[in-house]
């Protein structure tokens, strides 16, 4: 005949009784170290992303103040309205307002936004954030705008 069965529980509610005070002190010292580092490493992490999020505003109002200013307003106006079967109408809209004359910055400027524009529509759709296509495929109107505006 076997004796009383005993759940792992009571065998670890007699382990976690058995430990010393200073033991148990140690490890909550430890855990509160650890905690006050994440909260720490995200707040860095947040105030990173706002500085960021600030000097890419900065940027985008010294475009918008700038020689291509009234260009850059159009632009954004037509990314508002920009639906997932209109992107391919990118390219066009790029080649027409002659972008790629334009200085390396705000060149730069006007790919980051129009790419901000398409993961936006495709992640609002489900889809992934970026599909670039396999090396045998042809490149999708966004590698395509890229190259033009290198």
């Amino acid at each position: 005949m076997r004796g009383p069965t005993v759940s792992a529980d009571a065998y670890l509610d007699l382990a976690e009784r058995q430990i010393p005070a200073t033991v148990k002190a140690r490890r909550r010292a430890a855990e509160t170290r650890r905690e006050r580092a994440r909260e720490k490493a995200l707040a860095e992490r947040d105030a990173q992303f706002r500085t960021w999020q600030r000097e890419h505003r900065e940027q985008l109002d010294a475009a918008l103040a700038g020689p291509h200013g009234a260009k850059l307003a159009a632009l954004l106006g037509f990314l508002e309205g920009l639906t997932l079967a209109a992107v391919p109408r990118t390219l066009e809209r790029v080649r027409a307002d002659d972008w790629a004359a334009a200085d390396g910055d705000t060149r730069f400027l006007v790919l980051r936004l129009i790419n901000a524009a398409i993961v936006r529509l495709r992640e609002q759709a489900g889809l992934e954030s970026f599909d670039d296509p396999m090396f045998d495929r042809p490149p999708d109107p966004f590698l395509v705008l890229r190259g033009v505006l290198r």
